[in-house]
C-alpha cells in the first residue's frame, strides 16, 4: 500500500467520490436490489418534507381565510395516509431489509478480503504500516459498505428536500435564505476541520490500542499462561499497560483542547442563530408587514427550520463521506493490492532440479547493506534428501522462503527444472511445495480438517489415515473416541482435545504427507519430540518419502544422518557441504556441532 498523510490531507472531492463510489460499487455487486431500495427512501423521504412545508402554509391559511372545514380534514386525511405508508416502508427497511443486507455484504465483503489476504505478498506483513491498514481495513470494510449506502440514501432525500425548501424560502423569504446559507457554509467548514481532526486523533490512536489490544490478549490467552507465572514478565506488562493509558489519556486531552473552540462555534451557527435570530426576525416580519399571511409566516419558519436542518444535515454527509473515504481508501488500496511476487505461466511441470546460482537476500525493511544469505549456490535433483543446518540466524529458514517464492532473491536466481521460479505463478509453483513450518499451527476444526488442510469427505478417510500412519500418529489417534473426527483444541468446544507440542508436530507432518507434492520441506521437524520419537518419525519419513525429494532443516543433527547431502550454513553463507561422513571427516564446523549433540544420540552414532 501507499504512504498516506497522517493527518488525512489530500482528501480531495474528487478522491471522496472516487472512494465513495468504490464501496457503493461493491455494495451494488452484491446486493444489486439495495440501491433500489435506498433511492425509494430517499426520494419518499424528500417529498415527506416538501409536502410537510405545504401542508404548513395550506393548513394556516384556510384557518385564516375561513375553508371549509371538510376540505381541510382531507387535506390532513391524504397528508396522514402518506405519512403512513412511508414509516412502514421504512420499517420494513430498517427492521426486515436492512438486517438481512447487513449480513449479505458482511459475508461477500469479507470473503473478497479473506481472498485478497491469501495473494499479499509476505513482504506485506514485515511493513507495520501496511499491517495497521490491513486490520483497519478488515475491521471497517462491511459496517462502512452500509453506512454508505445509508449515508447515500439520507444524502438524495436532503439534496431533494433542500432544493424545495430552499425556492419555497427564496420566494417567501430571501433575506433568511442568504443568512441561512452563510450559517451552513460556515458550518460546513467547521465540520470539515473537525472531521480532518478525528481521523488525525483516529491515525494518533490506533498504534495505542493495538498494544493495549496485545497486552490484555496476553493475560487472558492460554497460550502465554504459563510464562505470566513465571519472572517479572507480567509485572513489566502491567507497567507498559498503565504507561500506554497514559499516553491515551493525555493524547485525548490533547484533542479535547482542539475540538472544545471549534464545537462551541459550530453550536452557535447551529442552534442559536435559527432558533433565536431567523425566528425573531420572522416575527418582527409578521408583526410589521400585513402582507404577510398566517400561512406564509407559518411555512416560512416551518421551511426555515426544515432547511437549516436538512442543508446542514447535508453538511453532515458530505464530512461523513469525507470521513468514511479515509477508511475506504485504506479498503480499496487493499483490495487493488497487485501482487509485487507473480509470474504468468501456470503449468508446472513434474519437478526434476532446483539450482541456486549465486542468491544473496535481504528484507525489504532491513537496515540497508545487511544481507541474511550471501551468494548462495547449489543444487536439488529428484528424490534427493537434502539437509541444511547451522545455528540460529544463519538464514536457513529464510532459504526456505525464497525456496517457496514466499519471497523473491535480491540478487542471483532460482531455476525450476532450469526456468526461473519468476517465470511461474507462485500459488501454482508452491502446490508442487509441501512444508511444515517451524511456526506450524493447529486450526480450531477436526484432526481431519487439520491434516487436510481444508474440508472432509468420506473419499478423504483413507488418505487422512495413510498420512497420519506415516507421521507416527498412530499410538494417539487410537485413544481418541471420535477418531479423525476428534475436534482440535478447546477454542469452541469444551470436549475438544489439546495436543502435546510433539502430537501437534506430528499432525502437521501428516498435513504436508496427505498433499501430493514433489518437494517436500520439513523446518525443525522433530524439535517437540523426545530422541525415541524422533528417530521413529525419521524412519518413518524415510520410508514415506523414498521418491520424494526432501529438504530438512534442522539444529538435531541426527536428522540430518539420513540426507544424501548436508549444507552447513554460517552468517547467511554455505561454509561446508557434503554426505555426513564426508563432513565429519572433514573436522570442520559440522563435526563440531555433531560431536556436541552426540551423547544425547548414542545409539545412532
Amino acid at each position: 500500500m501507499k504512504k498516506k498523510d497522517k493527518k488525512g490531507n489530500g482528501q480531495s472531492p474528487l478522491k471522496v467520490i472516487r472512494s465513495v463510489a468504490f464501496m457503493m460499487g461493491l455494495a451494488i455487486k452484491h446486493a444489486p436490489t439495495y440501491i433500489l431500495v435506498v433511492l425509494t427512501e430517499g426520494i419518499g423521504r424528500g417529498i415527506y418534507h416538501i409536502l410537510g412545508v405545504l401542508f404548513i402554509k395550506y393548513l394556516f391559511d384556510s384557518i385564516e381565510a375561513g375553508v371549509d372545514f371538510g376540505k381541510v380534514l382531507i387535506g390532513i386525511l391524504l397528508y396522514t395516509l402518506y405519512n403512513a405508508l412511508f414509516e412502514l416502508f421504512n420499517k420494513y427497511r430498517l427492521e426486515v431489509y436492512n438486517p438481512r443486507v447487513r449480513l449479505v455484504l458482511h459475508e461477500a465483503i469479507q470473503s473478497e478480503l479473506y481472498k485478497k489476504a491469501r495473494t499479499l505478498d509476505q513482504s506485506c506483513y514485515d511493513d507495520p504500516e501496511f499491517y495497521n491498514d490491513f486490520v483497519w481495513a478488515m475491521n471497517e470494510s462491511d459496517n462502512r459498505v452500509v453506512d454508505v449506502m445509508e449515508a447515500m440514501s439520507l444524502f438524495i432525500n436532503r439534496v431533494i428536500s433542500s432544493i424545495t425548501i430552499f425556492t419555497l424560502l427564496a420566494l417567501m423569504e430571501w433575506v433568511v435564505t442568504v443568512i441561512l446559507v452563510i450559517c451552513l457554509v460556515v458550518s460546513y467548514l467547521l465540520k470539515l476541520k473537525m472531521n480532518k481532526l478525528r481521523h488525525e486523533q483516529s491515525v494518533e490512536m490506533n498504534p495505542i490500542h493495538r498494544k493495549l489490544g496485545y497486552i490484555s490478549r496476553i493475560f487472558y490467552q492460554p497460550d502465554h499462561a504459563k510464562e505470566l507465572r513465571q519472572g517479572d514478565i507480567a509485572e513489566t506488562l502491567r507497567e507498559q499497560y498503565e504507561e500506554t493509558n497514559r499516553i491515551k489519556i493525555s493524547t485525548l486531552r490533547k484533542y479535547f483542547l482542539k475540538f472544545m473552540p471549534l464545537t462551541l462555534l459550530n453550536n452557535f451557527i447551529n442552534y442559536v442563530m435559527p432558533n433565536v435570530g431567523i425566528t425573531g426576525y420572522l416575527i418582527i416580519r409578521y408583526l410589521l408587514d400585513s402582507s404577510l399571511s398566517l400561512g406564509s409566516f407559518g411555512a416560512s419558519i416551518n421551511a426555515c427550520n426544515k432547511l437549516f436542518w436538512t442543508i446542514g444535515d447535508l453538511g453532515n454527509y458530505f464530512t461523513q463521506f469525507s470521513e468514511h473515504s479515509l477508511y475506504l481508501e485504506k479498503v480499496k488500496e487493499f483490495l487493488e493490492y497487485e501482487p509485487k511476487i507473480k509470474g504468468e505461466r501456470t503449468v508446472v511441470p513434474e519437478f526434476e532440479s532446483l539450482t541456486l546460482n549465486n542468491v544473496s537476500f535481504s528484507y525489504p525493511f532491513a537496515k540497508e547493506g545487511e544481507m541474511i544469505l550471501k551468494n548462495v549456490d547449489f543444487k536439488i535433483s529428484k528424490g534427493e534428501k537434502i539437509a541444511f543446518v547451522g545455528y540460529n540466524g544463519a538464514g536457513k529458514t529464510t532459504l526456505i522462503k525464497l525456496l517457496m517464492r514466499l519471497y523473491d532473491t535480491t540478487e542471483g536466481e532460482i531455476l525450476y527444472n532450469g526456468e526461473n521460479i519468476r517465470e511461474y505463478s507462485p500459488e501454482h509453483y508452491r502446490k508442487h511445495i509441501g512444508t511444515v513450518f517451524q511456526d506450524y499451527r493447529i486450526f480450531a476444526a477436526t484432526l481431519a480438517e487439520n491434516v487436510l488442510g481444508g474440508e472432509y469427505t468420506d473419499g478423504d478417510e483413507e488418505k487422512v489415515l495413510a498420512a497420519l500412519h506415516a507421521a507416527s500418529f498412530d499410538s494417539k489417534l487410537e485413544g481418541l473416541e471420535n477418531g479423525i473426527h476428534t475436534h482440535l483444541t478447546r477454542e469452541f468446544r469444551n470436549d475438544g482435545e489439546g495436543l502435546s507440542g510433539g502430537e501437534a508436530q506430528k499432525v502437521a507432518i501428516a498435513r504436508v504427507f496427505a498433499g501430493d507434492h514433489d518437494i517436500i520441506i520439513m523446518d525443525e521437524p522433530s524439535s517437540a519430540l523426545d530422541p525415541i520419537a524422533e528417530y521413529q518419525l525419521n524412519q518413518s519419513i524415510l520410508e514415506y518419502t523414498e521418491d520424494k525429494t526432501v529438504i530438512f532443516i534442522s539444529h538435531r543433527l541426527s536428522t540430518t544422518r539420513m540426507a544424501d547431502r548436508i549444507y552447513m550454513f554460517d552468517s547467511g553463507r554455505i561454509i561446508e557441504e557434503g554426505s555426513h561422513d564426508a563432513l565429519m571427516a572433514l573436522g570442520g564446523k559440522y563435526a563440531a556441532m555433531f560431536r556436541l549433540q552426540a551423547k544425547k544420540y548414542r545409539s545412532e552414532v
